[in-house]
């Protein structure tokens, strides 16, 4: 499973979804971020291929600077 987060062009926003990410023990096999079309696209590719948590991601969704929250069955997607 893959988790992409889109938002401002922050570093603060990177630090957000690091330290959520922590929080909630979420497992993950890569974490990359990037700076595109004025904004920042962080993917989460999970390690165990399960879904998180439905509170795991209304948090995502809830922190400043977040766009939107997306998760699809595989990586690259």
């Amino acid at each position: 499973m893959r988790v992409t987060v889109t938002g401002a062009a922050s570093t603060s926003l990177l630090l957000r979804v690091v330290n959520l990410v922590a929080l909630h023990d979420l497992a993950f096999a890569t974490l990359a971020a990037e700076l595109a079309d004025g904004g920042m696209v962080i993917r989460l590719d999970l390690a165990d291929g399960a879904p998180p948590a439905e509170a795991s991601l209304e948090k995502l969704r809830a922190l400043v600077e977040v766009a939107s929250v997306e998760l699809t069955d595989q990586p690259g997607c």
